[in-house]
């Protein structure tokens, strides 16, 4: 089993008829003996009620309709336990009543009927605030909090209304027609301002044309004046452009005539003195090359005495070596060739070994391979 609580409530839970806890806003497990006793809004609430019957100091009975904004304090678990078993919505509604007439049955006696509608302007809000804060002492403890408390309207008896409506409108039209009279009258003093400012301002630009006239009569003239002078010097320039021009033209060519002649005589002077420095090295170039030649001939020379010598010398160790290479082959081939004979089972060798103990074990080994030779040959014959 499951239970759903609304989305801005919370809920007060029971168990078998007594109070467990509180539940926020969602879906929560509830066997049957749980159960919810309330369901508290967390929205704010408006209490609207009228104060009916209400005597002024004039003893005019008015009806003040007063508006109160409130909430339920739900984020306090004991706050939302207080008001739901202690104060409740019927009690909250007696209290709420008697608090607020008795508030605003005192502030009406102490106006006359005419000022009665003060009552919804913003400073008679200011006064509330203290009501406001004393309805908060007293209602914080069962978890209510006064949020807002404002008049929103009055009413007065009919004749009584009448009576300040037409009052209000006499005074509104005088005081109208007061405004038009004086409109009308700043509208025909700003109309003769307007006439004489647009004359004094005609009259001004008429004389600041005519001064800027005289300048300007002034101004071409010097402007004529600068442009004859400046006409005359431009002559006087081209004039005296020309005459530096060939002045200068004359100069260059002889400047040039004098440079040509110099660079004629410096080509010459350099020519005959590289012919000279060209034959100087060519001279030295091929002295340093017999020389190097020579040098290099007696190197080359002084080479292949050191080669001649290093290969006598090299053949002189040669020899050396192959004699000594020379004993080695020949005993070898003496091994071999005793090896070979060793080796060969038909030739018997006899004579004096002379306690060489190869010798007569080759000798033996060859003699008893004649004899079994022999043995084998006559056991043949006699069968």
């Amino acid at each position: 089993f499951y239970v759903v609580i609304p989305t801005g409530f919370v809920a007060l839970v029971n168990r078998h008829g007594r109070y467990v806890g509180m539940w926020d806003a969602g879906y929560h497990v509830a066997p049957p003996w749980i159960s919810i006793s309330h369901l508290i809004p967390r929205q704010y609430t408006v209490y609207d009620t009228p104060v009916k019957e209400c005597p002024t100091q004039d003893n005019v009975m008015v009806t003040i309709d007063v508006t109160i904004i409130f909430r339920i304090l739900c984020d306090d678990e004991k706050s939302v336990y207080n008001f739901c078993y202690r104060l409740g919505p019927d009690k909250l509604d007696k209290m709420l009543r008697a608090f607020q007439e008795e508030a605003i049955r005192g502030m009406v006696r102490k106006r006359k009927y005419n000022e009665i509608y003060d009552l919804m302007d913003m400073d008679h809000d200011k006064q509330l605030e203290g009501t406001k804060r004393d309805l908060n002492n007293h209602f914080n403890e069962y978890g209510v909090n006064i949020v807002s408390l404002a008049v929103t309207n009055v009413h007065l008896p009919k004749q009584f209304a009448d009576t300040m409506q037409e009052e209000s409108i006499w005074a509104t039209r005088d005081e109208f027609n007061k405004l038009q009279q004086k409109f009308k009258l700043r509208k025909i003093q700003n109309d003769e301002l307007e006439a004489k400012t647009r004359q004094k301002s005609q009259e001004d630009l008429a004389e600041f044309e005519a001064e800027k006239d005289a300048v300007v009569a002034d101004k071409k003239k010097e402007f004529n004046k600068v442009k004859a002078e400046t006409a005359k010097e431009i002559a006087e320039l081209l004039e005296q452009q020309k005459a530096d021009e060939l002045s200068v033209s004359a100069q260059s060519e002889l400047l040039v005539t004098q440079i040509s002649s110099k660079r004629a005589v410096l080509e010459a002077t350099l020519r005959e003195q590289g012919r000279s420095e060209s034959s100087k090295m060519k001279i030295e170039a091929e002295t340093y090359v017999a020389l190097k030649q020579a040098d290099a001939e007696k190197a080359i020379a002084e080479n292949k005495a050191k080669c001649t010598k290093l290969s006598a010398e090299a053949e002189s160790e040669a020899a050396l070596q192959m004699a000594s290479q020379r004993k080695y082959n020949e005993k070898m081939r003496s091994l071999q060739q005793l090896r070979a004979l060793s080796e060969n089972k038909n030739v018997c060798i006899a004579g004096n070994h002379k306690d060489n103990v190869v010798t007569q074990l080759v000798a033996n080994m060859q003699q008893g391979a004649v004899m079994g030779v022999c043995n084998a040959m006559m056991t043949n014959e006699n069968a």
